[in-house]
C-alpha cells in the first residue's frame, strides 16, 4: 500500500477580504492551540506554518511570552519557520526584493531555531523562470509549488530549470494546498477520506513515490484529534503518519522526471487569476517606485559614501514594511479597500525611510567634493549624461532640456515624432464585467467620441472619462516619453492604450525579475480559465519592432495592431462567483468601490522604434532620474569619480550586511559577460545572478 504523510498546516493570509487587524485576532488562537496540542500530545509531531516568519513574528508581537516554547519547537523540527519573510507576488515586486524576502527569512527562521529550507510555494499567481537559481543561490534545491504548473507535467514532481540551467526538484501538488482541508472528525469518516484523496492521486505518483497530503486550508485551526484519527486509520492497516515538509519532499528524481524550462504561467489546472496586474495600477508604480530609491539610492549610498554610517535599523525597517507589502493578496491590489490603504501606507513609510538615508548620504558625498556646480548622482551601471557609472560628477552647464512633441492625428490613430523617433497610438476603452483578479470583457470595444489637440497636447472624451495625452523628447534619451492624465467618471471598464507597431507581432520579450521573458502571444489555458492573453512586463515589454516603457510592472498585450498597455482597470469586488473567463471563484464577493478609480490618476509610459538591443537599461533610464544638488568647492574630493568600480551588464542591488558590502549582478543576454566589480575581473554567464563580497571601497577619481 502507498504511504501516505499528512502535512498539517494553515495557509495564512495576513490581510484579504479582512484588515490585518482583524485576521491577527485569529491568528493567536491558531497558534495557541497549535503549541498547546504540542505540549501536551507528542505524538503531534509537526505542523508547517506556511512558509512565511511574518506569521510567526505577529503571533510573537502579541505573545513574547511564548517565545521560548516556540523557539524549542522549530529548533526540534515539530514547527517550520521561514524560508520566506512573505509569500511574494514574484511578478509584482523586484529581483531584489524576492532575494531579499528569502534571505532576511532565512536568517530569522534561524535566529527563532532553524528556517525551513524548503521552497514552499503554495498560492503565488505563477512563478518567475528565474526562481530555480535564485533557490539553489541560497542552498535551497527542492520545492513545493501549485499554480502555474503547464499541462505537459502528468506527474506529482518535476524538474524546474532556469535559463542558467539552475535546476531545483518541485513536489507538485495538483489539487492544491487545500487538499486535505477539514479533514473528517470520526474515525469512519477519516479512513474513508484518505482513501479518497489516495485515490484521486493515484494516477500523479510514481512508483515507491508517498502521497503529500496538504491537510489545512485558509485560516484552518488544527484538529487536536488527528494523533487519534492517525492511529486509528494505521490500525486499520493504512500506511499514514504526519510528517515535516522537509523530510517529504526532495528524493532524488525519476529518470524521466519532467523538465519545465522558465516561467510557471499555465492556467491548465488553477486559476492563473492573470489580471491583478492592472487593478489599482498607482500601487505598482509606487511600489515600484519605493523599491527603486531603496534598493538603488539610499542603499548603495549608504553602503559607499566614505564616512557615512550604515543605518542597519533603518534599513530592516524598510525592507520589513516592504515584504508585508510583497505577500501576495497585498502587493496584488486584490483586497479591500482597507487593506489597499494600509498597503499604500506602508509603502509611503518604505520610501520615506529610504529617500532620508539617500538625501542624508548625498548631502555628505556633496561636502567631500571640491568644485562649483550642481552634483549629480548616477546609480546606474553605464554611463549617463557624462556621470560615470555608479558615480558622480560636478556639471556646470545649463540642464539639458526637453521638448514638447506635438501629435498628428489620422483615421483616430495619434502619431509623435521627433527626429528618428516616432509613434502612433489609440485609447480604447471596455466594458468590464469581471473583478479584481480576473477581467471579463462586456461588450465591444470603444473608441474616443471626440479628439481634439491645442499645441502639444491630445485630449481623447469617451463617455466615462477623458484622457490628455502629452508627449516629451529629452535630449539625451533614445525614447519619447508620455504622460497620460485621466479623469474617470465610470465604474467596471478597461481603459488600454495600444500602439501600431512596425510589423506585427507573435510573441514579445518581457522585463521580469533577473530576466527577460521571451513570451507567445497567447498563454496556456484549463478548464477553469481560457489561454491568457494579458501579461506583466516589468520596466518594458518589447514586441513588432517597437519597446513600451513603463514605471514598475505593468500590463500588456498583443493585439492586432501592435501592443496594448493597459492604463487602468475599475472594478468593484475582489471575487465574483463564476465568470465566463474563470469557472471558479477566486475569493469572497466583497465590494471595493475605491478599487473603480474615480476621479484622476496619471500613467507614464515611454515609447521607442525600433526595439532596443538592451532594453534593461532602456527601462533604467526611464524610470530612475539622475540624483542632483546644488555644490559648492570645499572639500577633498575631485569633481569626478566613481564610489564603486564595476563593469557589469545589469545592477540589482550594493549593501552591507554584517559589515561585509555585497554587489548583486545580474546577466539577462545570451552571451557571457567579461567585467569586474571592485578591481576584480570576473565573467558572469548567461542568465546567471551574482552577489559578490567586495572588500573595502575606494572612491575611484575619472
Amino acid at each position: 500500500m502507498r504511504s501516505i504523510r499528512l502535512i498539517l498546516h494553515t495557509h495564512w493570509d495576513r490581510e484579504w477580504y479582512l484588515p490585518f487587524e482583524d485576521f491577527v485576532e485569529r491568528l493567536i488562537p491558531t497558534i495557541d492551540l497549535v503549541l498547546d496540542t504540542m505540549g501536551s500530545d507528542p505524538r503531534l509531531t509537526h505542523f508547517h506554518l506556511d512558509g512565511q516568519v511574518a506569521l510567526v513574528d505577529d503571533y510573537l508581537t502579541r505573545r513574547p511570552e511564548r517565545a521560548e516554547e516556540l523557539r524549542s519547537f522549530i529548533a526540534e523540527g515539530r514547527l517550520s519557520c521561514g524560508p520566506w519573510i512573505t509569500l511574494v507576488d514574484e511578478f509584482l515586486v523586484s529581483g531584489e526584493s524576492i532575494v531579499r524576502s528569502l534571505e532576511d527569512g532565512l536568517r530569522r527562521g534561524d535566529d527563532l531555531g532553524g528556517a525551513l529550507r524548503v521552497g514552499y510555494l503554495p498560492d503565488q499567481f505563477g512563478h518567475v523562470g528565474q526562481l530555480p537559481q535564485i533557490l539553489t543561490n541560497a542552498g535551497i534545491d527542492t520545492a513545493v509549488a501549485w499554480r502555474g504548473v503547464p499541462a505537459a507535467v502528468e506527474t506529482a514532481e518535476f524538474l524546474w530549470r532556469s535559463p542558467d540551467s539552475s535546476e531545483v526538484l518541485v513536489t507538485y501538488m495538483p489539487f492544491g494546498y487545500a487538499q486535505g482541508a477539514r479533514m473528517e472528525r470520526t474515525n469512519e469518516d477519516f479512513v474513508e477520506r484518505l482513501g479518497r484523496e489516495l485515490a484521486r492521486s493515484e494516477p500523479w505518483l510514481r512508483d515507491g513515490q508517498v502521497l503529500m497530503l496538504m491537510t489545512g486550508d485558509d485560516h484552518e485551526q488544527l484538529n487536536p484529534r488527528i494523533p487519534d484519527l492517525v492511529g486509528h486509520a494505521r490500525a486499520a492497516g493504512i500506511d499514514v503518519a504526519l510528517s515535516p515538509l522537509r523530510d517529504t519532499v526532495g528524493r532524488a528524481p525519476a529518470p524521466d522526471a519532467p523538465l519545465v524550462v522558465g516561467e510557471l504561467r499555465s492556467a491548465a489546472r488553477a486559476n492563473l487569476l492573470p489580471n491583478t496586474y492592472s487593478v489599482r495600477p498607482q500601487q505598482k508604480a509606487e511600489r515600484a517606485g519605493a523599491e527603486l530609491v531603496l534598493e538603488r539610492y539610499a542603499e548603495p549610498l549608504a553602503a559607499l559614501v566614505p564616512g557615512f554610517e550604515w543605518p542597519a535599523e533603518d534599513l530592516a525597517e524598510a525592507w520589513y514594511l516592504l515584504h508585508l507589502n510583497g505577500a501576495h493578496d497585498s502587493v496584488c491590489g486584490c483586497s479591500t479597500d482597507e487593506v489597499a490603504r494600509a498597503v499604500d501606507e506602508r509603502t509611503s513609510a518604505v520610501r520615506a525611510i529610504a529617500n532620508r538615508i539617500a538625501h542624508a548620504a548625498f548631502d555628505m558625498l556633496r561636502d567631500t567634493v571640491d568644485a562649483d556646480g550642481e552634483l549629480v548622482f548616477n546609480m546606474s551601471p553605464f554611463e549617463r549624461e557624462g556621470v560615470p557609472p555608479l558615480g558622480w560628477a560636478v556639471d556646470t552647464s545649463p540642464a539639458l532640456a526637453s521638448v514638447e512633441v506635438a501629435p498628428v492625428l489620422d483615421e483616430g490613430w495619434l502619431t509623435f515624432r521627433h527626429g528618428e523617433l516616432a509613434t502612433s497610438l489609440r485609447l480604447v476603452d471596455q466594458a468590464d464585467h469581471g473583478d479584481l483578479y480576473t477581467f471579463e470583457p462586456s461588450g465591444p470595444l470603444d473608441h474616443a467620441t471626440t479628439i481634439g489637440i491645442e499645441g502639444a497636447t491630445a485630449t481623447c472624451s469617451f463617455d466615462g472619462f477623458d484622457a490628455v495625452i502629452r508627449a516629451t523628447r529629452h535630449s539625451a534619451e533614445d525614447f519619447l516619453r508620455l504622460q497620460v492624465d485621466i479623469d474617470n467618471r465610470a465604474p467596471d471598464h478597461r481603459v488600454q492604450m495600444e500602439f501600431a507597431t512596425p510589423s506585427a507581432p507573435l510573441e514579445a520579450r518581457a522585463g521580469s525579475p533577473f530576466e527577460i521573458a521571451r513570451r507567445p502571444a497567447i498563454g496556456e489555458g484549463g478548464d477553469s480559465e481560457p489561454p491568457p492573453r494579458q501579461w506583466p512586463a516589468r520596466g518594458f515589454v518589447v514586441a513588432g519592432g517597437a519597446c513600451v516603457l513603463g514605471d514598475g510592472v505593468f500590463e500588456y498585450e498583443v493585439v492586432p495592431s501592435g501592443l496594448a498597455v493597459s492604463l487602468m482597470r475599475c472594478a468593484g469586488t475582489i471575487s465574483r462567483k463564476t465568470l465566463a473567463a474563470r469557472r471558479v471563484t477566486a475569493g469572497p464577493d466583497v465590494p471595493t468601490p475605491e478599487a473603480q478609480l474615480i476621479g484622476r490618476m496619471t500613467r507614464r509610459l515611454g515609447v521607442t522604434s525600433p526595439e532596443p538591443r538592451d532594453p534593461v537599461a532602456l527601462a533604467e533610464t526611464f524610470s530612475a532620474p539622475l540624483m542632483r544638488m546644488p555644490v559648492s568647492a570645499g572639500g577633498s574630493l575631485p569633481e569626478r569619480g566613481r564610489l564603486l568600480e564595476l563593469n557589469v551588464p545589469a545592477l540589482s542591488g550594493v549593501y552591507r550586511r554584517d559589515g561585509e558590502l555585497l554587489v548583486r549582478v545580474w546577466n539577462p543576454f545570451d552571451e557571457r559577460w567579461n567585467g569586474s566589480v571592485g578591481g576584480r575581473d570576473m565573467a558572469i554567464g548567461p542568465h546567471r545572478i551574482e552577489t559578490i563580497s567586495v572588500g573595502a571601497s575606494q572612491l575611484i577619481p575619472r
